[in-house]
């Protein structure tokens, strides 16, 4: 899918348009045979917007797309052993993009410069919020989770201004994330989040946030989006993370002498 859709163009793509997108790689097959009009109803655009978002991805039109498609889906057929993974091989598209790994060493950052990190997250997320703090923490830096977000919070207000706090959620639309995304931001803490969608209401509340933009998967009230980007994301964030703490430790020795 990466030739029909190239990460450097994705990552121009506003909110509506990606919504298109996420759609198209999560339902390759059924796209190839609707109409624009079948497409705009279920990415829920209108067929003006497709056009544009066509324009972005470099197509003449409509139909130029969808013979793009159909290809990409003939080489898949006959590599299927691709064709489980188009979502996992658009995101891992972006990881060698500049901006990509600028991110990552802006989160590295965040995480260096803190006091006190906090990982917070619910059900996987809390999980995956337990492996990074057990990953930072395994780098040597001062790092917590937590996963109860029915935690009382403090009568008295807390300064905290050292902490950063690490919000892990693929919706990046859970309430429980939110409250406490709000509640440590108002008592002084940064914010980082790592979610699936950079256009969610967490990562436009957070100070900084990385956003995998993988289509989410769900049954019933069960989110099975894989969860591969934010292991991969953790793990390089703390191997950066690391780096810079040894290079600021090191040059603190060299000034002292």
């Amino acid at each position: 899918m990466k030739y029909v859709f190239p990460y450097e163009r994705v990552k121009l793509l506003n909110q509506l348009e990606l919504s298109i997108y996420k759609y198209i790689i999560a339902h390759p097959a059924e796209v190839a045979n609707m109409t624009i009009r079948q497409l705009a109803k279920k990415s829920h655009v209108s067929p003006t917007t497709i056009l544009r978002f066509l324009r972005k991805m470099n197509f003449d039109g409509y139909s130029e797309f969808k013979y793009a498609l159909k290809r990409q889906q003939k080489i898949e057929v006959e590599q299927p052993s691709q064709q489980q993974s188009v979502p996992m091989g658009q995101f891992f598209d972006q990881v060698n993009d500049d901006h990509f790994l600028n991110k990552i060493s802006q989160a590295a950052q965040f995480i260096v410069d803190a006091d006190t990190s906090l990982f917070f997250g619910l059900g996987t997320s809390g999980s995956l919020a337990q492996y990074g703090s057990r990953l930072l923490a395994n780098y040597g830096l001062y790092t917590l989770s937590f996963t109860d977000p029915f935690q009382p919070k403090p009568l008295a207000r807390r300064d905290f201004s050292d902490t950063l706090l690490i919000l892990l959620s693929v919706s990046g639309e859970t309430m429980q994330v939110l409250d406490q995304a709000k509640f440590y931001r108002e008592n002084g803490a940064r914010t980082m989040s790592i979610t699936a969608n950079r256009y969610s209401t967490l990562a436009q509340l957070v100070d900084f946030n990385i956003s995998y933009n993988v289509p989410e998967v769900r049954m019933a009230d069960l989110n099975l989006t894989s969860q591969i980007p934010v292991v991969f994301l953790l793990e390089q964030i703390g191997i950066k993370a690391h780096k810079d703490l040894l290079k600021s430790t090191n040059g603190k020795k060299d000034s002292a002498f």
